[in-house]
């Protein structure tokens, strides 16, 4: 058989093929590593709030009620009217977040796990259904949502969900039209700057996520663990002792 020469057109669109290939590896693995990520962050709040979270709150109302009697014996402190308002402020936001997180707790309470089989099809529902990978408006909306669904499921380890969810869409063909070299060329060249987009993008989410208190407690939280200390059971340790004081403080004045 004669071996047909590659036109330069054919060329470039294998060199695009090649390179949409590895820009495709490394945005699943970066969609993968911000969804466990995200999944790990929500486990942790779980664990926090209910070791010390509600303990932070009990302990801001503690201190609202006795800047309260504080006040109301010296009802014309400017010193102590400020601390009252400033200490029940702080309750009232601390209460807020508490009941923010035991309405996300009951919608979410099971705790993340990333599995090895878990990741794995992860990572097969991000090759087969990333919006990024089509161009059609229609397919991409589509695609957008299922990607939301599959985060969801990925982070709740609602690995039945996944299964179902790549067993409907894995026959589904792409809705981009024209298979000569040129559309294919313009079709993959067009996924490369999608890719790329996105890529930015989870880059700059990750660095937003990594700059917040709650993931940088978590590290600290983490790095303990790693030297044999948990430093929540020793939060929940010191906040006891903090509001067994506060506790005493208050029976003290209402003497």
């Amino acid at each position: 058989m004669i071996k047909t020469k590659q036109t330069p057109e054919e060329v470039e669109l294998q060199i695009k093929e090649d390179l949409l290939k590895t820009k495709q590896e490394s945005l699943t693995e970066l969609e993968l590593t911000l969804s466990t990520l995200s999944g790990n962050l929500r486990s942790f709040e779980i664990e926090y709030y209910s070791k010390v979270g509600t303990k932070y709150t009990q302990v801001d109302r503690l201190q609202a009620t006795l800047d309260k009697i504080l006040l109301s014996k010296t009802p014309n402190s400017k010193i102590f009217q400020k601390k009252a308002q400033e200490s029940q402020a702080k309750a009232d936001k601390s209460f807020s977040n508490q009941e923010e997180f035991s309405k996300r707790q009951k919608e979410n309470p099971q705790k993340f796990e990333a599995t090895s089989e878990l990741k794995s099809l992860y990572r097969e529902l991000a090759k087969l259904l990333h919006p990024d990978l089509v161009l059609d408006t229609i397919e991409k909306k589509r695609r957008h949502l299922l990607m939301q669904e599959i985060n969801e499921a990925y982070q709740t380890n609602n690995i039945e969900k996944l299964i179902q969810i790549y067993n409907k869409e894995r026959n589904n063909p792409d809705l981009i039209k024209g298979e000569d070299i040129g559309s294919s060329l313009v079709r993959i060249i067009r996924k490369i700057s999608q890719i790329d987009l996105r890529i930015a993008q989870i880059e700059e989410e990750l660095n937003t996520i990594q700059e917040s208190d709650l993931y940088k407690l978590f590290m600290t939280v983490q790095n303990e663990k790693a030297k044999g200390i948990d430093l929540l059971d020793k939060l929940q340790t010191d906040l006891d002792s903090q509001i067994e004081f506060i506790k005493n403080q208050i029976e003290n004045l209402n003497d």
